[in-house]
């Protein structure tokens, strides 16, 4: 999650198309948002442009709300409660962390800690908490790593039992977000969508009785890599390190982080998943850029990933079978089928 403030960037985009002289028209709305330092790009076919002005406009209150509880290092419900942890006394789970505090020890038992929301005074100590880097600092943090597991919770009131702990869910958080936001659009009887936050989406239905048609970022240049046609509800999720970077001499530090380590992961560009959960993608998503080539399926049967296409930093791409003839690769790299 990033520094920003969600507001709305460009007025509704509209095209219509006819169904037929004595049918209603379906109409493609279109808006972008600005939450968490994302852009959202959501995308609706409906009948009722009223409807669609009401929705996204709830969306967008809805993106202002979470800002304001999950962010990692602006005023939050997530802030507060880091530094009430800090403080060595036993803290209130604030309503809102509540499903991100459980989804996270889940899945850190899953991953088997390559999943470690627990590390945010490492990853804001690298500079990517909207401050500068203070790598003075991150040798003892890398010493002294904290897990999900220090986190002690007993119905509504949790404790830290390391005191280096501080939850920063930027690898869920926008799942979850995605997550409510298709039960949203599924409560109002919209059928038809993309929801694109930054390159990690959504998507229901199809375009006009066409597939949605995507594509899987390159992530050594502008363009892509390989595309895909989508129809009905998907979750489409990839993890890189070219989002969010900076070159130290000749090594790139990125905010994908290996908890093994605690240095940035390596060997690995980016790592897409596809699956129906954007809560599971994106924690998916994360794991497997981290993970080594040796355990990527046993990490992918681990989280129930069937469809999974992972890019190495030479330029080496690897798709799993379950996938490979689905995805149209678009680049002559050399690309290997596996599990």
């Amino acid at each position: 999650m990033h520094r920003a403030t969600p507001l709305r960037l460009a007025c509704l985009l509209l095209a219509l198309s006819a169904l037929g002289a004595c049918e209603r028209r379906a109409h493609l709305v279109e808006q972008h948002l600005l939450a968490f330092g994302t852009l959202f790009q959501i995308t609706l076919i409906t009948e009722d442009i009223d409807q669609a002005q009401t929705v996204l406009g709830e969306i967008e209150q809805r993106l202002q709300r979470w800002h304001g509880q999950w962010h990692a290092w602006e005023e939050s419900d997530l802030t507060r409660f880091n530094t009430a942890l800090a403080g060595g006394e036993q803290a209130r789970i604030p309503a809102s962390l509540r499903e991100l505090i459980e989804l996270s020890r889940d899945y850190a038992i899953t991953t088997q800690g390559l999943f470690n929301p627990a590390i945010g005074k490492l990853i804001g100590a690298y500079g990517f908490h909207g401050g500068e880097a203070e790598p003075a600092r991150v040798p003892s943090l890398i010493d002294n790593m904290p897990q999900m597991a220090d986190l002690e919770i007993a119905g509504e009131l949790a404790y830290s039992r390391h005191p280096e702990l501080q939850l920063d869910f930027g690898a869920i958080a926008k799942g979850l977000a995605l997550a409510r936001i298709r039960d949203y659009l599924a409560s109002r009887g919209i059928e038809h969508y993309v929801v694109n936050a930054g390159g990690d989406l959504i998507t229901g239905g199809n375009r006009f009785g066409k597939p949605w048609r995507i594509g899987i970022q390159d992530p050594f240049a502008p363009g892509a890599i390989a595309s895909i046609e989508l129809e009905g509800s998907h979750s489409l999720f990839t993890s890189g390190d070219y989002r969010r970077y900076y070159q130290r001499g000749e090594q790139r530090v990125h905010h994908i982080i290996d908890p093994r380590s605690g240095e940035s992961a390596t060997g690995r560009s980016s790592a897409t998943i596809l699956i129906s959960d954007p809560v599971r993608a994106d924690v998916a998503a994360t794991a497997l850029m981290i993970a080594g080539l040796r355990d990527t399926v046993t990490l992918a049967r681990a989280l129930k990933v069937d469809h999974f296409l992972l890019v190495n930093d030479s330029r080496q791409i690897f798709v799993s079978r379950a996938w490979a003839k689905k995805v149209r690769i678009i680049v002559h790299w050399d690309t290997k089928i596996i599990n």
